[in-house]
Order: C-alpha cells, then structure tokens, then sequence
C-alpha cells in the first residue's frame, strides 16, 4: 500500500506581493550602502596606482639628471624623440629603447606608468599620457631662463632650493585639438604654475569628489600625495 503524503496548502503557495516587496526594498537599502563603499575602494585604488607612478617617473628622471650633472630630461622640445621627459620615463619603464622603440607611436601605450587610471576613467579616448612637468620660469617669457617650446630645455634639479615644496609632475588635463598640440589621447605635458590659463586649462583634477577634487603631484624630494590647489612655493621659477 502506497504512502500517500498531504503537503499542507500554507507550504505550496508563493511569495505574496507585501513579501516581494520588502524583499525589494532590502536588496535597494544594501545596494545603496555597497555602492559607495566600492566606488570608494575603487577610487582609492586608482589614487595609489597615480601616486606609484610619480615615485616612479621622479625616479627615473633623477636618474637620469644624475647621469647628465644635475640635468633632468627635455620638458618640451623635442616632443617627438628623446631626451623629452615623457619618452624617457617610458623608454626606461619598459626596459630600454631596444624594448620601447624609438618612434612616440611606438614607445607610448595604454596603461603605463604615464597614464593616471583615475583620468583614464573620466575621458572617453585610451590615455597614452595624463601628466605634465613643471615648466615654471622655463616657458620663454621674460626673465625665463629657457624656453621650452623654441629648443630643448632641461631642469637643474641640483638647483632646486625646496625640493620638498617644489612639484617635478603633476596630473594633467587634455588641451583642445590642434596641428601644434597633442593628439587626443595625451594631455599637456608641460605646466607653467605662473601663467593662469595653464592652471586652469592644464591641471587634471582627477582625483577625489566635487567638492574635494584634486590633483597628484610629486616633489622634487620624491614625495607624492594630494592637492586641491596650487602652492605659493609652486610660483616660484626654475632654472
């Protein structure tokens, strides 16, 4: 004789509509307290990944100034080769230029050391470049004692007088497309901290919120951390 088993009707029926409605707005309340918890795990993240690249760009220039009598690589000009700053932090972070190439097309990439993830998060091209060099007092104006747009200028970081103070790279912004001005997927890559149209054209405020947004900087001394605005010490001209 078989057994027959009677479920009780309380134990086949679903899920009433008040049920799936809590069940909803509990799902909405965590999602709510979760997202912002990752958005910032994720934020800060990228802020350590930006300020490894800065400790690790000033190391290779100070290398190389070492290397040349306390002259660091070219700010500006040559933009297309070597010794431009940006294709000697590269050519080194991957090993040498028989590793890098010698071509901009060649030596610069996505996701290296010269491309902060926080700007590459908030710009629609594939960033080769997001950072730029302190150009102060190097720009060609009057009393400058270089130019770097007209011929090949270098930093003399044995000259520096607050290297704790003074920034060598900073985030930087993208400038608006033209023939004498880089492509799309690199941004300013030289900053004069006098002129006030490269202070706010130029600087990439990447990191942090609306009310707190800031950039990256490292100094000379090779420290590296957060700033919400330029310094009085910044102003100061280089040689």
């Amino acid at each position: 004789m078989g057994l027959c088993v009677v479920i009780p009707c309380a134990m086949r029926r679903g899920f009433t509509l008040i049920e799936v409605l809590v069940v909803i707005a509990i799902v909405a309340v965590l999602l709510g307290v979760l997202l912002p918890v990752l958005a910032g795990a994720r934020d800060a993240g990228r802020a350590a990944v930006c300020l490894s690249n800065l400790r690790q760009m000033h190391l290779i220039c100070t290398q190389y100034a070492d290397l040349f009598d306390g002259r660091g690589p070219a700010i500006g000009q040559p933009y297309g080769r070597v010794p431009n700053w940006a294709l000697v932090v590269q050519t080194e972070a991957k090993g040498g230029a028989d590793r890098a190439g010698t071509s901009p097309g060649e030596v610069y990439e996505e996701a290296s050391v010269l491309v902060c993830p926080a700007c590459q998060a908030k710009t629609a091209e594939r960033m080769t470049r997001t950072y730029a060099m302190n150009a102060t007092g190097l720009a060609g104006l009057a009393g400058d004692a270089g130019d770097y747009d007209a011929r090949p200028t270098f930093l003399r970081f044995d000259l520096v007088g607050l290297p704790a103070e003074v920034p060598l790279l900073v985030d930087s912004a993208p400038l608006p497309r033209g023939p004498d001005l880089p492509p799309a997927t690199r941004t300013a890559s030289v900053i004069d901290f006098r002129q006030e149209d490269h202070v706010s054209r130029r600087l990439g405020l990447w990191h942090g919120g609306r009310a707190d947004a800031r950039c990256h900087a490292v100094m000379f001394d090779g420290s590296a951390r957060g700033f919400i605005e330029v310094e009085d010490a910044w102003l100061g001209a280089l040689r």
